[in-house]
């Protein structure tokens, strides 16, 4: 009988056999395709950063917008994963926690939402006008050698005012150039606004503006056609009084 109990303690003393994983139900590319997911979305929203940082043209805030939104929901649906798997598992509190924790990406994915609308609204606005006209008449124009066209938009909406952003390599050369240039196409310089960093060309009904920027060493054509109702309008009155 004390052998017996002897050769039982001896076996409960043992060490216990390591337990094997946990099998889990995930699909196996499903971890690796979250990271890259994740690490694209960053690098995305850090390029937009960078770019709004250095006032690049482009829509880098939508970018940005979709960055923070496809992030956040990125994060929620783990949260929420793993709160369903602790919930699966009777662990109440801790699937409350992870619950819990997703409601501040979503409320930043609706931050993102409504940035979105609200920039959408605004470039609606802003790149609104009807440039049927101005836009061949834009790039039609001669080019300085060494530049690059960076962008180009609509005005506002009721215009007809188009506007192209330009690298150059010299901006002391594009003003020179262009007034050479423009008065061979029958464009007229407004010589008051030679020694300005806007220079002011006109050509019927159409005005043309050359903006340089030193700083940032690109410089800005705008094309805008002047109506010719409002244009040839009388001034309003005021009626003498009585």
């Amino acid at each position: 009988m004390g052998a017996s109990r002897r050769r039982i303690e001896r076996r409960l003393s043992g060490s216990a056999a390591p337990l094997g994983p946990v099998a889990s139900d995930d699909h196996p590319l499903l971890l690796p395709a979250v990271s890259i997911a994740y690490a694209g979305t960053v690098a995305a929203g850090a390029l937009a950063v960078d770019q709004l940082a250095e006032y690049m043209p482009g829509a880098w805030v939508d970018l940005l917008g979709a960055s923070l939104f496809v992030l956040s929901v990125l994060t929620i649906a783990v949260w929420l994963r793993a709160a369903w798997r602790r919930r699966r598992d009777r662990l109440g509190r801790r699937a409350l926690l992870w619950a819990a924790g997703a409601i501040g990406p979503a409320v930043v994915a609706v931050f993102a939402v409504l940035v979105l609308v609200q920039n959408a609204q605004i470039a609606s606005e802003i790149s609104g006008a009807d440039v049927h006209l101005t836009r061949p008449l834009i790039e039609a124009l001669a080019k300085p050698p060494g530049t690059k066209l960076l962008d180009e938009r609509p005005g506002l909406a009721d215009t007809e005012s188009i506007s192209e952003d330009f690298s150059a390599q010299d901006l002391n050369t594009i003003v020179p150039f262009y007034e050479s240039a423009l008065v061979k196409d029958g464009w007229v310089e407004d010589k008051a606004s030679a020694t300005t960093s806007i220079v002011w060309f006109t050509m019927g009904a159409y005005l043309l503006s050359v903006a340089t920027d030193l700083p940032s060493s690109s410089y800005t054509l705008t094309v805008d056609r002047v109506n010719a109702n409002l244009a040839n309008s009388p001034s309003p009155s005021v009626s003498p009084s009585p």
